[in-house]
């Protein structure tokens, strides 16, 4: 406990707390005995029992005071309604997933051209489609889509290949894995 003198965990200070409490109960029921006689033994035991059980009261009570209080914790809800500009906000969402969806559609489009392509012509036209459509989108790819569905079926089309269209798949890989990768906010661009 920070300005007090004692110096343990805060475990260790509860624990010296309670052994306080007890040896002040067990005092202060020590200090009820009598002496006993042959006429009081009746009286002096209801009354040391009398004295235990307030001293064991006393004792649960100084340790239910010393436990740490329970946690209060609020289930009420912080906000009432819609915060200030969320419904504003509607329009340019709803216009964002259109776009989305249309990106995304475009997208599986061309990776459809280059997986089902007869001639390197039509791969290549199809890579270079993608990566336009990369850079249209702010070099990102669309949400929803793995780099793995790119590398799947590249791999199915890759022994078909020229190397000039291997060349600009490697093009096309390098900006997507730069497009999925964490980026750090500290470099420079």
């Amino acid at each position: 406990l920070p300005g007090s003198p004692c110096r343990g965990s805060p475990r260790t200070v509860m624990r010296l707390l309670r052994l306080a409490c007890l040896a002040l109960a067990v005092h202060s029921s020590r200090a009820l005995r009598l002496v006993p006689t042959e006429g009081r033994r009746a009286a002096l035991g209801r009354g040391v029992a009398a004295a235990a059980a307030s001293a064991a009261a006393a004792s649960a009570a100084a340790t239910a005071a010393l436990r740490p209080a329970a946690a209060l914790a609020s289930t009420a809800a912080e906000l009432t309604g819609v915060q200030a500009g969320f419904d504003e906000a509607a329009e340019k969402r709803a216009r964002y997933q259109a776009m989305q969806k249309d990106y995304k559609k475009a997208w599986r489009k061309q990776l459809s051209n280059l997986e089902f392509s007869d001639s390197d012509g039509e791969a290549l036209e199809a890579i270079k489609a993608i990566i336009k459509l990369i850079r249209e989108h702010g070099n990102e790819i669309p949400q929803g889509v793995r780099k793995q569905d790119l590398d799947q079926v590249y791999k199915r089309v890759q022994p078909n290949l020229s190397k000039p269209v291997r060349m600009a798949f490697l093009d096309l890989d390098g900006l997507v894995q730069k497009a999925v990768t964490v980026k750090d906010l500290r470099a420079d661009e």
